[in-house]
């Protein structure tokens, strides 16, 4: 099937089987090549919460966490297993269910009926940690475009990722004996869901935030985006810059930083994106599975700095929330 460019609004196919070729027919290459996962959470000024579902074809794992701004404390949960049928990954990132669930513990992002909302269902308690949540993201009375990537990753290989920052959040979450109540007009929402056959050795940053910018005017607007650097430069980038639910493509993102919990410097090639990341906390692991392998990082903070529109108008951001990555992989 030839791939249309990125497009957004709904998703007009059955599945990302005919865009992706994925499953193949032949299911040791299928447990090498195909991976998919799921990614949502929300940004507030109390908390970062982000749950994953992930499938790699011979292992799969789920994970969630929370991270308490006003205490600094990081709460987080991760399974893997082979896998065994407890993982449920439909591929239609508008109307599919991505589940796992085991030993009496799930996490579950599904879809909502409006095609665009997320519900997020999560209950996790291991090593003496509990970790709950009852979440939804929906679109904002103004509206909201997702952005769908179908993506050449080269030598015979394609991906499909559909990406959203900036829908409204809301709902409950339980950090050990914490209680975090939600509100939607300070919580935003964060979705990645992603289906593909990627190189064998993959690195990439990323950075995704949402919040309330402000015009030169000093008007407040919604703001959301989504920037990446290293697996898709192809010619089709999953760069997005959402304005009130609007979105518009972003060109190749440059990200700088002497380490992870450091300061990142965040710009674009075209200098309509000058970001600064200030972490306040992280997460991080080093996973050797021998046939997989995964490092990463992934601080939480604050963005800082400006912003402008392929038509001019310019936007500055002071604490808008979100995260940031380095993350290298063998799979």
């Amino acid at each position: 099937m030839a791939l249309c460019p990125p497009w957004s609004g709904p998703f007009a196919h059955a599945s990302t089987k005919a865009i992706t070729g994925l499953p193949l027919a032949n299911s040791l290459k299928n447990a090498v090549r195909e991976k998919r996962w799921c990614y949502a959470g929300v940004v507030s000024p109390k908390l970062f919460f982000g749950a994953a579902v992930i499938h790699l074809g011979y292992i799969t794992s789920g994970f969630a966490f929370g991270f308490d701004r006003e205490t600094g404390q990081m709460t987080e949960q991760t399974l893997t297993w082979p896998p065994l049928g407890h993982l449920r990954y439909d591929r239609n990132p508008e109307q599919g269910t991505c589940r796992f669930k085991g030993l009496g513990q799930h996490i579950e992002i599904l879809s909502l009926p409006d095609r665009m909302g997320k519900a997020i269902r999560v209950r996790l308690k291991r090593r003496g940690q509990t970790l709950t949540a009852n979440l939804t993201l929906a679109p904002p009375a103004t509206g909201f475009s997702v952005m769908h990537f179908p993506m050449d990753m080269g030598a015979g290989k394609h991906a499909f990722t559909t990406k959203a920052a900036g829908l409204i959040g809301h709902g409950s979450v339980t950090l050990n004996s914490k209680d975090f109540f939600l509100a939607p007009k300070d919580t935003f929402g964060l979705y990645d869901w992603t289906h593909g056959a990627y190189p064998r050795h993959t690195f990439w940053n990323w950075a995704c935030g949402a919040g309330t910018a402000k015009t030169v005017h000093g008007h407040p607007v919604a703001l959301g985006f989504n920037f990446s650097r290293g697996v898709y430069e192809n010619g089709r980038l999953e760069n997005t810059l959402w304005i009130d639910g609007r979105p518009e493509p972003v060109p190749a993102i440059d990200f700088k930083y002497h380490a992870p919990e450091a300061p990142w410097q965040i710009t674009s090639a075209d200098r309509r994106v000058a970001l600064t990341f200030f972490s306040e906390g992280f997460r991080a692991a080093n996973d050797n599975f021998i046939a997989l392998a995964s490092r990463f990082t992934q601080p939480c903070g604050r963005f800082n700095g400006e912003v402008t529109t392929l038509d001019g108008r310019r936007f500055t951001l002071s604490s808008v929330s979100g995260v940031v990555e380095e993350h290298d992989a063998k799979w």
